[in-house]
């Protein structure tokens, strides 16, 4: 070997052994961030002798990341769902417990059993007056969660849908830059970190499909079929509705559905098979349109019960068929045609309040006396009270079985919800750990493993070592050739 091919490959070899300390030093430095993948110099060796620095290779797997991307946006929509039904769950307690539905369903029982039991007890009257009043407000308190959790998920979209447009439209920006960069030889690996960090924002609303195109570039499809990004901006589009009441859905216009580049996209109707489903957005649509809905019309079936219990009841002779009884809608009577909201409105008979100038007597005498009759008289009471006991069938569609007390139904209403919440709730712990297990598998194939990269570096502060020491040896020859 010559003294000058000796030189060249030292000198070859202190670049590339220079090169190799930059990238460790900034694989330590970024071991904790979270977009960062590890970080390689790769080298040839040269025609002309030494080695060449071909560039920096950027830890990939392709296969573990878009397993990733799937099961954080599975794990993102039973985390929703979960997160709703667990806010329901709290709303109607756990039968027993103080303040819950069930309970209070329980005391209202309990309250008119007592009252009929002494009807002269100007005491357990009025006991058994608050009782109807808490059990109508807790009714009515459940309800209006159930309006909040869909103005929630409505206000959700909205905010998703402005992440995922502003995200694509800057994975857009780096893929032109990208290109930029490609063409002109440049390092990309910081880019490729900042797009798979918003690629990632965005799989977990909605679970993506990335393909790679010329110069570097990537397109978007969701994994259903939905463009993205390929080139151009397919940009989502959604108005959010400031109040979402029982009414208000997307085949009457009370609230928006997804529109995907001017055209509306079926997401979130529970099959699985819409354009966009699989994440947090598609799980935010349903919670907003079928499931709460669907929790909804439960409890307004169980308001419609207790109204038509107590209405035009045989037992007061101051009601005809059909007249309004102890619980009202909104102060009428029941009427089929409405029931969609009917949970929300339900009420104690302003007769019988006493702060809206009615009368407690009227729940023993009748809802339409108009004084006082025999304190000792307990025909109505006990009317009521067997009205509320009485034994009738669930409507059709409720989602409710066989024959039921009032007491009855919110008794099953509460068991299905707490279980259907427990079971939501257990699914998204599943999901959470199938998705941070592949996690865990990324972060070994890409991540940066700092005791590694320190033995790495001594490794190559042997070979920058060695290498300079060739050239000091070069250099002490070259002069004694010259002294000579």
């Amino acid at each position: 070997m010559t003294l000058s091919l000796a030189l060249s490959n030292a000198v070859t070899g202190l670049r590339a052994t220079t090169a190799q300390t930059e990238v460790i030093s900034n694989n330590v430095s970024n071991a904790l961030s979270e977009d960062y993948a590890r970080r390689d110099v790769a080298v040839s060796a040269s025609a002309i002798g030494g080695v060449r620095v071909e560039g920096v290779t950027r830890a990939i797997a392709p296969a573990i990341t878009d397993a990733l991307r799937l099961a954080g946006a599975v794990a993102g929509d039973a985390g929703s769902r979960a997160d709703a039904l667990t806010r329901i769950a709290a709303a109607i307690g756990e039968p027993g417990a103080e303040g819950a539905l069930a309970t209070a369903a329980d005391a209202l029982d309990a309250a008119f059993a007592a009252a009929a039991n002494t009807p002269e007890s100007a005491q357990l009257i009025s006991a058994a007056f608050v009782a109807a009043d808490e059990y109508a407000g807790k009714i009515n308190e459940t309800a209006g969660e159930t309006m909040a959790l869909r103005t929630d998920a409505d206000a959700s979209i909205a905010r998703q849908v402005a992440a995922i447009n502003d995200a694509i439209r800057r994975i857009e920006a780096l893929n032109q830059e990208i290109r930029s960069r490609v063409v002109a030889g440049g390092d990309i690996s910081t880019l490729e970190d900042r797009r798979d960090g918003l690629v990632r924002t965005i799989s977990d609303m909605v679970p993506l499909k990335v393909v790679q195109r010329d110069n570097g570039a990537i397109a978007l499809f969701a994994r259903n079929g939905a463009q993205l990004l390929d080139g151009k901006i397919f940009e989502l589009s959604f108005q959010t509705t400031v109040l979402v009441t029982p009414d208000r859905t997307i085949a009457n216009g009370g609230v928006s559905g997804l529109v995907v580049n001017g055209l509306p996209v079926r997401i979130g109707e529970g099959d699985g098979t819409g354009l966009m489903d699989g994440g947090t957005l598609s799980a935010a649509f349903e919670l907003r349109d079928r499931i709460i809905p669907g929790i909804a019309a439960g409890l307004d079936d169980l308001a419609a019960d207790l109204i038509q219990r107590t209405q035009g009841l045989a037992a007061d002779p101051t009601l005809a068929p059909g007249d309004a009884g102890l619980f009202t809608d909104g102060g009428a009577a029941y009427d089929p045609a409405d029931l969609i909201g009917v949970a929300l409105r339900l009420d104690v008979n302003p007769a019988v309040d006493p702060d809206r100038g009615g009368e407690l007597f009227r729940l023993r005498d009748g809802i339409g006396a108009a004084t006082e009759g025999d304190v000792g008289a307990s025909a109505v009471l006990r009317g009521l009270q067997d009205a509320l006991v009485a034994q009738v069938a669930a409507p059709s569609g409720s989602g409710l079985s066989g024959s039921r007390s009032a007491a009855g139904f919110a008794a099953e209403i509460s068991a299905q919800l707490l279980t259907r919440a427990a079971s939501a709730e257990s699914e998204a712990v599943y999901q959470r750990g199938r998705a941070d297990e592949f996690s865990d598998a990324q972060l070994a194939r890409t991540g940066v493993d700092t005791d590694q990269e320190l033995a790495r570096l001594l490794v190559v502060e042997q070979a920058f070592a060695a290498n300079a020491r060739v050239i000091s040896v070069v250099d002490e020859l070259l002069a004694r050739l010259i002294n000579l």
